[in-house]
């Protein structure tokens, strides 16, 4: 997405970060993930066509940025209530699935088993190679919150007593 190494004006973001006091850098840190997790949950929210894809991509998806690294977290947490897992089965809802046919054997309640075929897939869009919610919306909106970002570390040294930003 963005590479450090060629802008200088992320490589001093980073170099501000990383000389400031603990205390001051968690305060900065903590200011910038409030501004930046709306804004990256609602990109995903308008990406999600229905409540299955909320659910999984969207619920619980967080943006943590630091002087270490900036995260985009999409599909993460427990399981949901029918037992699917979205930080291990997230790539139906991602990238869709091709519906198709398979059989099932069943046993009825007396004991007797049957088989019979039935379409699994249908409740996701249709298959596609790129990412249709979270990885499209970090290429839309990456750059946008890595400079509401760099503003805020900006803003917020400012503020101290003392700092001199240009």
């Amino acid at each position: 997405m963005l590479d450090v190494m060629k802008s200088r004006e992320l490589q001093a973001t980073i170099f501000a970060l990383r000389t400031a006091r603990a205390e001051i850098r968690r305060d900065i840190n903590k200011h910038a993930r409030q501004l930046i997790r709306p804004m990256w949950r609602e990109e995903l929210s308008t990406r999600a066509a229905n409540q299955l894809e909320r659910q999984v991509i969207v619920n619980r998806a967080s943006a943590t940025p630091s002087d270490r690294g900036f995260k985009l977290r999409a599909a993460t947490g427990g399981a949901l209530s029918g037992g699917l897992v979205p930080s291990f089965e997230w790539q139906a809802a991602e990238f869709g699935m091709t519906p198709r046919r398979v059989t099932v054997e069943q046993r009825s309640r007396k004991g007797k088993r049957f088989t019979r075929t039935t379409t699994v897939g249908k409740q996701f869009r249709s298959r596609s190679s790129d990412g249709m919610i979270a990885f499209d919306a970090a290429s839309k909106v990456g750059t946008r919150l890595v400079a509401t970002w760099v503003r805020t570390v900006v803003e917020q040294l400012a503020k101290l007593p003392g700092a001199e930003v240009r």
